[in-house]
């Protein structure tokens, strides 16, 4: 112990050295606190295939595939009101409203429903005459409650100024 003591009292806190030790010190520190974390894997767990399957493995996940049907992600909010033709009906346009949006399509709420696979045209009712109608294919039509929610894929992919319309 007195040895130690005798090398720490002649060390002078002016010297390069000492500053040098310190320096590389600290440096190593850091280095092990930053790269020196694992990042966790994410590991995917893959239910096995319905022959194989029984109810204790009735809490897995469905597989994530690469064709997965959404795209995007699909946001909700406050519902924009909007107009809803259809093409073969041109004189007749019903109001809606948006319930959900993403990039790919929109979920809305009618009074008629539609049948699947009919293409309809829609477009904001706060949006100004010229603006174009947006055309949409439905995907899904429920009964809830009073009126029917509509789910919908956008025939093409849309500019972000369009997609603003739909809330």
């Amino acid at each position: 112990m007195t040895e130690l003591t005798k090398l720490f009292t002649n060390i002078a806190v002016g010297e390069p050295a000492v500053w040098l030790a310190l320096g590389g010190g600290l440096a190593v520190v850091l280095l092990f606190l930053f790269l020196g974390r694992r990042q966790k894997r994410l590991v995917a767990v893959v239910a096995p295939p319905a022959e194989e399957s029984n109810t204790a493995d009735a809490w897995l996940p469905p597989t994530m595939q690469p064709d997965e049907r959404r795209r995007s992600t699909r946001r909700s909010g406050v519902p924009t009101p909007i107009h809803v033709a259809d093409p073969k009906k041109s004189r007749k346009v019903l109001d809606a409203f948006v319930l959900d949006r993403s990039n790919g399509g929109v979920r809305f709420a009618s009074e008629k429903p539609f049948p699947t696979g009919t293409t309809l045209q829609v477009r904001a009712a706060t949006a100004p005459p010229e603006s174009p109608w947006v055309v949409i294919i439905v995907r899904s039509c429920r009964e809830v409650g009073d009126h029917f929610e509509i789910g919908c894929q956008f025939e093409e992919e849309l500019p972000w100024h369009l997609l603003l319309m739909f809330g």
